[in-house]
């Protein structure tokens, strides 16, 4: 029997410039099965470009990408089909259809295959369920605010159950409190289905909550949100520094508070 990859996804020596500007410079990490990367940098790093890579939308200069364990560097978009199929993506801005609704939205993917629509009814509902939006399955984009757009953009990057999950600046322009709903439906994909994932972000608020609190099942099958202490370390969530194209910093957020970097100390005090 073959063993299963060790990483989700695996990035080996990856270069990627446009004529003289380097935007990543020999990036190397992995992203461990059920495990968050989150990534963080200034504007213009290459956060957002890494996300690019793994879906193949760019190639490198140089370097080799895994999705995995299979290298997926050099396929066709005919192949890579078949590889995003794997991959739910959350955008900034939800990105949804404005001429579909809310439902349409969600049940796309499964549309486009020709699924039985009672079968694209149940998988709708359960995802627009997961992420408390399922009274809104009849409304257009337009009648939604910023925060609900997001979490319909969570619930059609679930339809298909993919194991890797990709968000690029999932709560950017959201208050505090609908940012933290957004970040706490990642952290129950973290944590209850194991889903790995890069998260994109610049918010330390973001940061903050992602790395010192978990959700898990009680004693009476209710979900139940914990914080970490001393009993109880959060092992599945790592992070990644990038400055001028490249990484700075990878480990745990003990480790990254602790850094006495410059650059470091200056991201983390910025907010």
């Amino acid at each position: 029997m073959t063993a299963a990859p060790k990483s989700a996804i695996e990035f080996q020596d990856v270069t990627l410039a446009y004529e003289d500007r380097v935007i990543l410079n020999r990036v190397s990490f992995t992203v461990a099965h059920g495990e968050t990367k989150i990534v963080m940098g200034g504007s213009g790093t290459g956060k957002s470009t890494i996300l690019k890579l793994v879906l193949g939308l760019i190639k490198p200069n140089s370097g080799r990408i895994l999705i995995d364990g299979e290298d997926v560097t050099d396929y066709s978009d005919r192949k890579l089909g078949n590889v995003r199929q794997k991959i739910g993506m959350i955008f900034q801005e939800g990105a949804l259809f404005d001429s579909l609704s809310v439902y349409q939205n969600v049940g796309y993917r499964l549309t486009e295959k020709s699924v039985p629509e009672h079968q694209i009814e149940e998988s709708v509902r359960r995802m627009l369920r997961f992420v408390n939006m399922e009274e809104a399955i009849g409304l257009m984009p337009s009648e939604l605010s910023g925060g609900m757009r997001r979490r319909v953009g969570i619930a059609r990057a679930l339809v298909g159950k993919p194991k890797l999950i990709l968000f690029d600046e999932p709560t950017a322009g959201l208050d505090p409190p609908t940012a933290r709903t957004i970040c706490e439906l990642a952290m129950k994909l973290r944590d209850l289905e194991e889903v790995s994932s890069i998260f994109v972000t610049h918010r330390l608020d973001d940061i903050k909550i992602m790395s010192s609190a978990f959700f898990a099942y009680g004693e009476d099958g209710q979900v139940e949100f914990q914080r970490e202490d001393e009993r109880l370390c959060l092992i599945n969530t790592r992070f990644l520094m990038l400055k001028e194209g490249h990484v700075i910093f990878s480990g745990t957020d003990e480790e990254l508070w602790s850094s006495k970097d410059p650059y470091i100390q200056d991201f983390l005090r910025a907010d």
